[in-house]
């Protein structure tokens, strides 16, 4: 009877250890996909709503690197003195939409990418 008690306890402990471990990577699965949902929503592909003029979408979304004033930071300058100041809109257009160099394709409209050309040109 003795013996039967180890191999039981010796079979229930393998089972319970077993039992532990499905729970871990159960739980490590659960916040994978939380994680993965959370990363998939927030790179949705979404363009964001219109903004009112050229002047606040340039301002929320290519100051940090062309600067405000269009002086340039990390990004070249863009003000009446550099060499993208003559190109036509059709360059402007591309840049933006499509990205040129390290700077990234940035998501807006074509009436808020309108709005900030008019803004950059507004500026020379």
């Amino acid at each position: 009877m003795q013996k039967d008690f180890q191999v039981w306890q010796s079979h229930w402990g393998s089972q319970q250890k077993n039992s532990n471990l499905h729970l871990k990577k159960n739980n490590l699965n659960k916040f994978n996909l939380l994680f993965f949902a959370i990363l998939f929503l927030a790179c949705s592909s979404e363009v964001p709503e219109i903004s009112t003029s050229g002047e606040e979408i340039y301002i929320a979304r290519c100051s940090a690197c062309h600067g405000k004033d269009l002086e340039g930071r990390v990004g070249p300058s863009i003000d009446a003195n550099s060499s993208a100041a003559s190109m036509p809109d059709s360059y402007w257009v591309q840049t933006i939409t499509k990205g040129k160099g390290s700077m990234p394709a940035v998501r807006l409209s074509d009436s808020e990418v309108t709005l900030v050309i008019e803004y950059i040109r507004s500026k020379h």
